[in-house]
């Protein structure tokens, strides 16, 4: 990353690092500006008295790609009680003004900035600059409507212990019965073939070395409402074989080939069935959603997803987590 510095006087200096380890770019006092014009105000130095607050200018202009937030210096804080007063500041991608320093004294004793003194640093950061959405629904949480100081201050009432206990109980049980309705899926992907051509099957009719077999339930209220599994569809038998692998299909990509998705058949189950809403419903799959399966279930209106640790990553989870959607990792049992 790249920040572009304007010197606005020849002998001003640019932010700098202390130490190779430091995050904060240190930043020095240059001159005095006005608070209400931000035009020069004095040369320095400059007494600061006991709780009033001078504007410092550092001579430079600056181009930020980032946030840039311009925070106080411990040292000057510990040593002399000086702080900012409106920290931490910001320096805006869109600001081409003079970057100014707001210092205030909360000592007792005047304190003197010279010119070069280090009056604060600057922290670069990246920031997400999300659409504000109007909804009627906001995703479920335990902690509901608790304000300011509702977790407390010491032992947590809320959330851990005996609840998490319970969740991650409830969790382990009805992730065994997903990967246990995995084993029902048909998809022929990775299987192996025999010397006759035939696919071998394990003792309990299921495709050895099938490597997408997922299953997924819907729970609502503490009741399973759905499931599914991967199931073949048009394109897939055991005399052709699999469609994507026929076809030398990349994963993640042409998602409406091949066999239909544990989610996508859980769903139309429980369409079929008349089950009730799925607002606020926690499925349980033992692989992470696709990206078509997770815009399905995120347009339900579920609350939460719960998938296996280490599960592999596409980007179905970040979607769900985008909007909203609680997203939990079990470890799946031996």
């Amino acid at each position: 990353m790249i920040v572009k510095c304007k010197k606005l006087y020849q002998d001003a200096k640019l932010p700098e690092r202390a130490s190779a380890g430091a995050n904060g770019y240190d930043v020095y006092a240059y001159h005095v500006v006005s608070k209400e014009t931000k035009m020069h105000l004095s040369d320095l130095p400059v007494d600061i008295p006991p709780g009033g607050s001078v504007h410092i200018g550092i001579g430079i202009m600056m181009g930020v790609p980032c946030d840039c937030a311009i925070r106080p210096r411990s040292g000057l804080a510990i040593k002399h009680d000086i702080e900012l007063s409106n920290s931490p500041g910001t320096v805006d991608p869109d600001y081409r003004g003079e970057v100014g320093v707001l210092l205030r004294n909360r000592g007792e004793k005047p304190y003197r900035v010279e010119k070069g003194t280090r009056i604060a640093q600057l922290i670069f950061t990246h920031v997400e600059t999300p659409k504000i959405v109007v909804t009627e629904d906001l995703p479920v949480t335990q902690r509901g409507i608790g304000g300011f100081g509702s977790t407390g201050y010491f032992d947590i009432a809320l959330g851990d212990g005996e609840y998490l206990r319970a969740q991650a109980k409830l969790d382990a049980h009805f992730m065994r019965i997903a990967v246990s309705a995995s084993i029902l899926s048909d998809c022929l992907r990775g299987a192996t073939r025999g010397a006759d051509g035939r696919y071998v099957l394990d003792a309990h009719g299921a495709y050895v070395g099938a490597c997408r077999k997922f299953g997924c339930i819907i729970v609502k209220d503490g009741n399973i409402v759905a499931q599914g599994y991967n199931t073949r569809a048009d394109g897939c038998s055991e005399e052709e074989g699999c469609i994507r692998e026929r076809l030398k299909i990349p994963s993640g990509t042409s998602l409406e080939r091949g066999c239909l998705h544990a989610e996508e058949v859980a769903i139309q189950n429980h369409a079929m069935s008349g089950g009730p809403s799925l607002k606020g419903a926690t499925v349980y799959v033992n692989g992470e959603p696709c990206l078509m399966c997770a815009k399905l279930l995120g347009g339900c209106g579920i609350s939460c997803v719960v998938v296996p640790d280490g599960v592999y990553l596409t980007n179905g989870l970040q979607y769900l987590r985008d909007g909203g959607v609680e997203v939990r990792n079990i470890a799946l049992e031996a």
